[in-house]
């Protein structure tokens, strides 16, 4: 791994100490554009936690979350695996010498060109969900090792429901894995996806004795089902409920019960949030000010600022808890009253706004904020809009762990 822009530490320092430091860098030297500050260690606790507690559960990191080169690489050199949804992600991974095996393209519905090239680089363990799916792939890639994608009858709460885009009902399964046989196609399994951030952790359970049924549909039919993938939805800050923990509880229950380590089963899973959201905090500038007074003019009533990072930018995700944006200056001087105040990003559109009504301690223009667990969803989803700067990176990891990075890890 290379070192620019990475501070290897020995002592382990808080958070807000990296953006601090951070800050006075950019300060001294008259730069003012958004910074991130990413946390390899937390990225490195956080993928050991998760074979603690979920022993059986082979990780294959969902790319699609943060597909940022550096912590990619770090993932990969831990030993973890990945799920890919194009042609591009699965480049990726394959330009890291990562084999191929350790790649699930986890896109139900995939342009025939990037079939055709994950083919050509040994990428066999795909999902498909419809019948034309199975059309394209007995085309394209006949020998593909394919699982199919259902979609649990359990309504589960998430953040986005990915139930409404993919995945076959369960009495759908039968006909799909009956006209897999006829094409001589390789079903060797079953995937199931509880929706992005998902809110109950029963949604696991649910699923997983769904994928049993499946399961011994398949074998009767004929297959030789061997693999179980359990998706993601793992939420990404430890504030949040369901926590891992909980859902692993549930997870290994129900793993333990419908699909007991003596059948040999291979469980796989697709987490994406829950590596990173945590891991990654920003620092922005106030760049501009406006106070609103009362009628008599006698106090502030509320202050509209404007920061140099948005939701074209770092923070596309605001959308989903904007109930949940909170930010705090980088300069802890003590300050009592608070304001009603309104957030805005940079840019010239008037959707760019982060709160409507969120109180804050009177901020003056060129102050810094912190906005913390912006790792997921984030800036794979930024914009260059208005030609606005994207933030700049600074990567902080203690020399352990660093060192550990030279060498893959068997989890």
């Amino acid at each position: 791994m290379e070192d620019n822009n990475v501070l290897i530490v020995d002592v382990r320092r808080s958070r807000t100490d990296y953006i601090t430091r951070q800050v006075k860098f950019q300060t001294e030297t008259g730069t003012d554009d958004p910074l991130v500050i990413v946390d390899i260690d937390e990225i490195v606790e956080r993928y050991r936690r998760w074979y603690k507690l979920l022993p059986r559960v082979k990780l294959f990191y969902a790319l699609k979350c943060n597909n940022d080169e550096r912590i990619v690489n770090v993932i990969a050199r831990l030993g973890g695996s990945f799920d890919c949804a194009s042609k591009s992600e699965i480049q990726q991974i394959l330009d890291l010498g990562v084999d191929p095996s350790r790649i699930i393209y986890a896109n139900p519905c995939k342009q025939m060109s990037h079939i055709t090239y994950a083919r050509e680089h040994d990428v066999d363990l795909m999902t498909f969900d419809s019948e034309d799916e199975l059309v394209k792939i007995k085309m394209l890639y006949g020998s593909a090792r394919l699982l199919l994608r259902f979609r649990s009858k359990l309504i589960c709460k998430a953040m986005y429901d990915l139930g409404k885009k993919f995945g076959c009902i369960f009495e759908e399964a039968t006909d799909l894995l009956l006209s897999a046989k006829r094409k001589d196609l390789d079903v060797i399994g079953v995937s199931f996806h509880v929706g992005s951030n998902c809110l109950n952790a029963d949604a696991f359970s649910s699923s997983i004795k769904e994928a049993r049924m499946i399961f011994d549909i398949g074998q009767q039919i004929g297959f030789v089902m061997e693999i179980l993938d359990i998706g993601g939805g793992y939420r990404g800050r430890d504030c949040d409920r369901p926590t891992l923990e909980e859902n692993a509880a549930i997870i290994n229950q129900c793993l333990d019960e419908y699909f007991p380590e003596a059948d040999r089963v291979k469980i796989i899973a697709e987490p994406g949030r829950y590596l990173v959201e945590s891991a990654f905090s920003a620092a922005v500038n106030v760049i501009g000010r406006k106070l609103v007074y009362t009628n008599d003019k006698s106090s502030i009533d509320h202050v509209m600022y404007n920061l140099n990072d948005g939701i074209y930018g770092s923070f596309n995700w605001v959308n989903e808890i904007k109930d949940g944006f909170s930010m705090s200056p980088v300069n802890k001087k003590a300050r009592q009253e608070k304001h009603s105040s309104t957030v805005w990003g940079p840019t010239c559109c008037c959707t760019d706004c982060l709160a409507t009504d969120i109180h804050l301690p009177l901020l003056e223009v060129g102050e810094w904020v912190n906005v913390s667990d912006i790792g997921a969803y984030s800036f794979c989803l930024s914009t260059t809009f208005n030609s606005m700067p994207h933030p700049n990176m600074y990567y902080f990891c203690s020399r352990d762990n660093w060192t550990l990075m030279k060498y893959p890890l068997d989890p």
